[in-house]
């Protein structure tokens, strides 16, 4: 009889039920699914909302809690809830580290997708010293209950040895994936530079940055540059917004397509623009635009540095837009150099194979469930 993993994370798709959110967590949890079926699990998945359930692959069901109170970053609720209805299962995921707070199942990893509280407005959720002293506290008992916590960057790991060097024998560091074989056959379109912007629209992400570059830029070079803005917004107001921005610009573009098509988009594209300012991991966008030959430009936030090394495979700028500016601009009018930081951008990308990825996760889920 197969064993059962129950996963909890806070959304995968909106908390009505309506709209599937494209991104890369989202994508993680997908792949990650398919590992554990291949594995012989059966799976299961919970998450916020109002009691509905979908399935998100043939035989793997979403189930939803109607809990949306969190108190200082965590939802201790939320987390009891899926305690309770997950009695059958045998071993669980919490897909984000702070899910696994106040209690955990027996058999248990959580993941981190990175540093999230180097967000600019993080300390405006958390204003007091007394309110950041607990959400530390909570977060402590969080990486301390599960068996492993699989860190998809260095960067967190790093944070954690050094504000809690107990917990160092808990933590793995598992990079994001790309499908290399996916990636290649580039196409090149003679005469015109093509950036895209593989990201949500949100200001963390860095679009608005990227929204004054792509104004700047296609006036002085029209003709030559174009931008494509690939992404969902977190609304169809947004969305709408942007494509009405689009079209009344020349050369910028918005649109967005399921994680299947994205390979298809980054063959058209010869710089990539991930201009974060935080809450990162190991991009999965960058490491696609990495695997496609795409020159990337990105900031040292969270695992981006993982990833690029400064004039080697990319370039790491502040994420200001004339710092933005004068690195597409430098990279549009140096044909060499893009082509110099696509190739080891490339090589690069085959250390994060799709296959060294289920490896590492494979050692680790029979480490702790079996």
């Amino acid at each position: 009889m197969a064993k059962k993993v129950g996963i909890l994370t806070t959304n995968f798709f909106s908390p009505d039920g309506t709209r599937m959110i494209y991104g890369g967590a989202e994508r993680y949890g997908l792949e990650l699914t398919r590992l554990l079926l291949e594995m012989g699990y059966e799976v299961s998945w919970w998450q916020i909302g109002s009691g509905w359930k979908k399935e998100i692959l043939p035989g793997v069901v979403i189930n939803t809690i109607p809990e949306t109170r969190s108190e200082f970053m965590t939802f201790p609720n939320f987390n009891q809830h899926f305690y309770e209805q997950a009695m059958d299962v045998d071993n669980a995921i919490y897909f984000v580290t702070f899910l696994a707070y106040p209690q955990v199942l027996e058999k248990s990893i959580s993941i981190s997708h990175g540093v999230f509280w180097d967000y600019p407005g993080f300390d405006h959720q958390l204003p007091t010293e007394a309110e950041r002293k607990e959400w530390l506290r909570r977060l402590h008992i969080a990486l301390s209950g599960p068996q492993k916590v699989v860190s998809v960057d260095t960067n967190t790991i790093n944070w954690i040895n050094a504000t809690w060097p107990g917990l160092s024998h808990k933590l793995e560091y598992i990079p994001n994936f790309v499908d290399i074989d996916s990636f290649s056959h580039r196409i090149d379109h003679p005469g015109k530079v093509r950036i895209i912007f593989p990201r949500r629209l949100t200001a963390v992400r860095g679009v608005n940055e990227a929204a004054r570059a792509a104004n700047v830029l296609t006036k002085k070079y029209s003709g030559k540059v174009e931008f494509h803005f690939v992404g969902r917004g977190h609304s169809d107001q947004l969305e709408g917004e942007a494509l009405k921005w689009a079209s009344e610009n020349g050369g910028i573009f918005y649109y967005w397509q399921p994680p299947h098509m994205m390979p298809e988009i980054f063959r058209h594209m010869d710089i990539a623009l991930i201009p974060t300012k935080g809450t990162e991991g190991t991009s999965l966008s960058c490491l696609e635009a990495m695997a496609a030959g795409c020159a990337v430009i990105t900031t040292p936030v969270g695992g981006l540095t993982d990833l690029i090394i400064d004039g080697f495979n990319g370039l790491l700028i502040k994420p200001t837009p004339n710092n933005l500016i004068d690195a597409i601009e430098y990279l549009i009018n140096d044909e060499k150099e893009r082509n110099r930081l696509s190739q080891n951008a490339k090589l690069t990308a085959e250390a994060f194979s799709v296959d060294r990825w289920k490896q590492k996760w494979k050692k680790v889920i029979s480490e702790v469930f079996d």
